[in-house]
């Protein structure tokens, strides 16, 4: 090979250009389609053959172009959204490039139909590989069809790379998805090799997630609403409704949909505790600031982009989705499974157990009250104790349905909340008896390195010499018998890291002295813990995102007991 500098020729620019833009298939539908919605369509139709390996044909009813415009498309930087340097920061529609059409020209054969509204006659052109080859007068109804054929025909090297149809066609199915999302007034129509895989006319956006998420989803999902300088609207999941991936969390900016790592995860921040380890959320959020607070020039293919002012972003993320879900009912509806086990249905036998005296955090009422003096009404209707299960279930009622509480989920979210409310009021319980902890060398260095950021968790620890240290102050809600494993769980997670480890070491503390599983409880401690769990602000998971509370209707029981089909 030679070193020599040289320019390349014109089709070689074209084609390596194409590949930043067009990468596969369903590159080229999101471009038509995202061109369908610029020239103002309240119809898109889109139809597949092979995958988008064969054909694609995107036909709209949008504004239509006029026989110049339709010539000028296909040259590259020609574009109606952009005239001069200040509207690249100021950019309101989802193509503005100029280089979607002549990249796609370029690695394909194309045929175009066009016509706009007020004009008697349309226009055909024919282009193979960048070059047009007719343009002509052609009847046509208003709007455009473009269609797509035998994509990287001159490329064999970038069409070895595609994947098979079905799994290119997910990546198409995936973009008209997105887009049928986030522009509830488009009649969006999707094809593949003659079959309706979506059809979904105008309408409410909680349909449209009906129809391509499905009704249980749709029924699971909150309304989001925020209006200021950024203007958020959408819907999120509740918080039992999660999946193993991230990826029904679709997040649209000023139209556009983006892929930003940043907004996914305020997105998830926003429900805190509320869901458990790696489990996320269904979301779709569309999201509205001023053109200028976004940079959509990050990236050819217009899905990257940055914003001007993230922490502002997230905050309002973050505040109005814990907001909204935790003024909710999240109490899931679990529907059991029929039980195959004899042994399940036979006679229940009555267990004397020895009750255990249990002691724990509750506020002790001044004077006899009904449990419906604790309850948050306007969040969870009224519970009323009936009973425990197993030591571990507390069994309730409210007026529609019956409610399993865990006691040791309720008990974690309760002491999780008030250890919060101590940190914020740095409440410290100093020790008459101090703890000593015995380290290693290595574990003692660390310790005292961090003594400073052990204060912001209530923990006062001082050197005792001879790698040991002492701890003075602890916090309200721990014991002195809790110190050393909360000292040895910290070392565990990495002492130096403890910024970062913050939200682990408040659960680990919170955590620590919770009820368990098999500790047989009073009916007084019941509904103390039923009462105070219904004071969270949170009641429905605890720390870790376990639900707190499951319910059963009536009509589930009875379908279970076979009384109604």
């Amino acid at each position: 090979m030679s070193g020599k500098i040289r320019v390349l020729p014109p089709e070689l620019v074209e084609k390596i250009a194409a590949g930043e833009v067009v990468e596969r298939p369903s590159s080229v539908v999101k471009e038509l389609v995202e061109n369908s919605i610029d020239a103002g369509a309240t119809k898109i139709f889109i139809f597949v053959k092979n995958g988008g390996l064969d054909e694609i044909r995107v036909v709209d009813n949008g504004s239509g172009m006029s026989e110049d415009e339709a010539k000028l498309a296909f040259t590259r930087h020609a574009t109606s959204k952009i005239k001069s340097e200040a509207d690249l920061y100021r950019i309101s529609t989802l193509g503005f490039r100029g280089e979607a059409l002549p990249s796609i020209a370029a690695v394909s054969k194309v045929e175009m139909l066009t016509r706009p509204a007020d004009s008697p006659v349309g226009t055909r052109l024919v282009i193979e590989g960048g070059d047009i080859k007719k343009i002509e007068a052609a009847g046509s109804p208003p709007g455009t069809s473009i269609v797509v054929r035998e994509l990287f025909y001159n490329t064999p090297a970038r069409r070895k790379f595609l994947k098979d149809e079905r799994y290119e066609f997910g990546y198409i199915m995936g973009i008209i998805e997105k887009y049928a999302l986030a522009y509830k007034g488009i009649h969006f129509r999707l094809m593949h090799n003659g079959r309706k895989v979506i059809d979904s006319p105008s309408g409410t956006l909680i349909n449209r997630i009906s129809s391509i998420w499905g009704a249980d989803v749709a029924k699971a999902m909150v309304k989001i609403e925020y209006d200021s300088t950024i203007k958020v609207e959408g819907y999120v999941s509740k918080p039992y409704l999660t999946r193993k991936d991230k990826n029904r969390i679709i997040t649209f900016v000023n139209g556009r949909y983006v892929k930003n790592y940043a907004l996914t995860n305020y997105v998830i921040s926003g429900y805190k505790t509320l869901l458990f380890r790696d489990s996320y959320p269904y979301a779709v959020l569309r999201i509205y600031l001023p053109p200028e607070d976004v940079d959509v020039n990050v990236h050819p293919s217009k899905v990257v982009v940055k914003f001007r002012d993230e922490k502002a972003l997230k905050k309002i993320l973050v505040s109005i989705i814990w907001s909204t879900l935790t003024a909710q009912d999240n109490i899931p509806s679990e529907k059991l499974p029929e039980s195959k086990n004899k042994e399940d249905i036979a006679p229940l036998r009555a267990e004397v157990k020895k009750e255990k005296q249990l002691v724990f955090d509750v506020e002790p009422t001044k004077k006899k009250k009904s449990l419906f003096d604790y309850i948050a009404k306007e969040r969870v209707p009224g519970i009323e104790v009936l009973g425990q299960f197993d030591d571990t279930y507390i069994i309730a009622k409210s007026k529609e349905s019956l409610i399993l509480i865990d006691q040791h989920a309720a008990h974690e979210r309760i002491r999780y909340e008030k250890f919060l409310r101590e940190m914020k009021e740095h409440k410290i319980q100093e020790l008459i008896d101090p703890v000593i902890v015995n380290l290693g060398t290595k574990d003692y260095e660390d310790l005292i390195k961090i003594s400073d950021k052990l204060k912001d968790f209530c923990l006062i620890i001082g050197d005792f010499g001879e790698g040991s240290i002492v701890v003075r102050g602890i916090p309200p809600i721990l014991k002195r018998d809790e110190v050393e494993d909360i000292i040895r769980g910290i070392i565990d997670m990495g002492a130096l890291y403890v910024e970062k480890k913050r939200d682990e070491i408040i659960k680990l503390i919170s955590c620590k002295g919770a009820i368990k599983a098999h500790d047989r409880l009073s009916l007084y401690e019941m509904e103390e813990l039923v009462a105070q769990l219904l004071k969270c602000e949170n009641p429905y998971t605890c720390p870790h995102g376990r639900p707190t509370m499951l319910r059963l209707t009536p009509k589930e029981l009875e379908k279970m007991f076979k009384r109604k089909e």
